[in-house]
């Protein structure tokens, strides 16, 4: 049987859970809806480039051919959304099931709960998945800290929006 610390404390890492996976469906909506958009032009682009099959030399402005550019680096950034989609939400599942072992365990401490708050941080590589953990081990809600991550988020997106990072 959990004593009272470590009832909250389960109650705190399945509010981590849930605002990951808010997070996560937050990012999914804006990154889906670039990624189709950048193709969509890039692909009109290249057809209307298509468009001129025959022997003539087909002459790009360095106007469109930078538009081009800028395009294709848009749907580079939208698509690093899936690899933090895929880290985040592994994060989840990790920290689920590490959450279920300590339930089953009849001699569960203190000490083993510290011990999972500590693995679960650990693993978080983004600076707003550390700070969600911390607004809510300090016991923030879950709204509250999921308007901390939309500000952060929206921050971090303006200062690096050119950004490209291959992985």
């Amino acid at each position: 049987m959990l004593n009272p610390e470590q009832l909250e404390t389960t109650i705190k890492m399945l509010a981590l859970a849930a605002a990951q996976i808010e997070a996560t469906m937050i990012e999914a909506g804006e990154s889906v809806s670039e990624l189709s958009t950048s193709f969509s032009e890039i692909a009109e682009k290249f057809h209307h480039l298509d468009g001129h099959q025959d022997d003539t030399i087909v002459q790009v402005s360095r106007a469109d051919f930078t538009a081009l550019r800028e395009q294709i680096n848009q749907a580079i950034v939208a698509i690093q959304f899936y690899d933090r989609m895929t880290q985040r939400l592994h994060h989840v599942n990790d920290g689920l099931i590490e959450t279920a072992g300590l339930l089953e365990d009849p001699e569960v401490s203190n000490t083993k709960w510290e011990a999972l708050q500590d693995n679960i941080k650990k693993q978080y590589t983004m600076e707003s998945e550390r700070q969600m953990f911390d607004q809510i081990v300090s016991g923030k809600k879950l709204d509250e800290a999921i308007e901390i991550f939309k500000k952060v988020t929206a921050n971090t997106l303006n200062d690096h929006s050119n950004d490209i990072e291959l992985f």
